[in-house]
């Protein structure tokens, strides 16, 4: 590792070295360049001890050196690594977005602007802002829509990948006690395709951000519960939800109000999905500032190996990343969280901590997100998410939600709609 070096140069006022000074005035002149000089020791120590500061592969943080990594995870896990749980560093892995990604941000960014009211205009496709000025006074902004609008895929199944093809839930509860809950997730961005035609867009959904189902499978009770979310491109128009409960044998309407709801069995709500899935126009954004985190981009294990009844994995290594600190306020006072922190990775956009503080502004909810490398169709590589867990450190409880995802599957967006439902509610199966 390269240490910066900041030098400071002492040097008494040159008009002695043309005239003699007084006694006095020669003290005077030793003090000062004494107390300098002791400056120049104190800023190359702070900044011999900053290089240092930034944990390097094949170090271990435990108890005894906590402070290595404080700042760079979440409070909650920093207790726990200050009570015991060690941390290995490992060598960095880095992925770029796909070309097809990179030439639509090319070809259409230019034209992109807020609106009045942190409205998207002119978006197509690609990454709203490449360009990204801490001066600039919308820079918050325009980090979440290039949060939003980060590369996703055309169309995704969460848990296709997995062994039984199902997204793993595991809660926590404070005693130990594990409950077991298992979905799958189809999601369609129908107004942004890089891969599958038709591009850039489907005819006649050019207006829909995105649209999701959920399917519980397991536990007996709650199997069959589908849910259809769809997010629309009118910041004005909230989004549509809807709901097959198969206990009341009928397909029900939700109010927005429903996505700070808790997903039992677990401490997630629709909100905390990807870390943030609220509607961008609905919040307020602040840039914090650049902050060095510790994430994980290569999760070895499938699910990670941890002990009965914790959370915390104990093989997989971290890596350090380059992340955008971003603060995310309600505009509505009656929302859930009075503020989020996403820190997003610098390159893909993805969230590696989010943190989250109740309506009365105390600490409420940490969440952390293991990705892992995936191949698509074309056999270009990208990234997965892989295992993400969140701790709610006010009740004790924390949930790990496993599952990579299978991309540009080429579904039709007729998938989602009220007569998948229908189609569930009779007997029949998503797909």
């Amino acid at each position: 590792m390269k240490f910066r070096q900041t030098l400071v140069t002492v040097s008494p006022p040159a008009a002695h070295f043309l005239y003699p000074l007084p006694l006095w005035e020669r003290a005077r002149v030793r003090g000062r360049s004494a107390l300098l000089c002791c400056l120049a020791l104190f800023l190359f120590s702070y900044c011999a001890h900053a290089a240092e500061a930034e944990p390097k592969p094949g170090e271990t943080i435990g108890p005894s050196n906590w402070q290595r990594i404080q700042g760079m995870v979440g409070e909650n896990f920093l207790n726990r690594v200050k009570a015991g749980h060690t941390v290995k560093i490992k060598e960095p892995k880095n992925y770029r977005p796909i070309k097809e990604y990179v030439e639509a941000t090319e070809k259409y960014s230019g034209k992109v602007r807020l609106g009045p009211n942190g409205e998207l205009i002119d978006y197509v496709a690609g990454q709203p802002f490449p360009k990204i000025d801490p001066k600039d006074q919308q820079v918050g902004q325009k980090l979440a829509w290039n949060f939003f609008w980060r590369w996703l895929g055309d169309d995704y199944k969460t848990g296709g990948s997995v062994e039984g093809g199902k997204i793993l839930r595991t809660a926590i509860e404070k005693d130990g006690s594990e409950r077991r809950a298992d979905l799958v997730s189809y999601l369609i961005f129908p107004r942004t395709r890089y891969s599958s035609s038709p591009k850039p867009a489907i005819p006649g959904y050019e207006h829909i951000d995105f649209m999701q189902l959920r399917v519980d499978s397991y536990p007996r009770d709650s199997a069959g519960t589908t849910s259809l979310e769809i997010r629309y491109d009118d910041p004005k128009r909230a989004d549509d939800l809807y709901i097959y409960i198969p206990s009341l044998r009928r397909i029900r309407r939700f109010p927005t109000t429903q996505r700070c709801a808790t997903l039992a069995p677990s401490e997630f709500n629709l909100d905390d999905i990807n870390s943030f899935n609220g509607k961008i126009t609905d919040f307020n954004y602040r840039y914090v500032g650049d902050k060095k985190i510790l994430a994980n981009l290569t999760q070895e294990k499938f699910p990670f190996r941890r002990k009965a009844g914790d959370y915390l994995p104990l093989d997989e290594g971290w890596q350090v990343v380059d992340t955008y600190v971003l603060e995310i306020t309600p505009k509505d006072p009656d929302y859930c969280y009075s503020k989020k922190i996403l820190h997003l990775n610098k390159v893909t956009y993805d969230t590696h901590w989010t943190l989250a503080w109740d309506k009365k502004g105390e600490y409420f909810k940490e969440q952390f997100g293991f990705f892992m490398p995936t191949k698509l169709p074309d056999g270009q590589e990208v990234w997965s998410v892989g295992t993400v867990t969140i701790v709610n450190v006010q009740n004790g409880r924390s949930t790990l939600v496993t599952a990579n995802r299978l991309y540009n599957q080429g579904y039709p967006p007729t998938l989602w709609s009220l007569a998948t439902l229908q189609r569930v509610m009779r007997g029949g199966s998503i797909e």
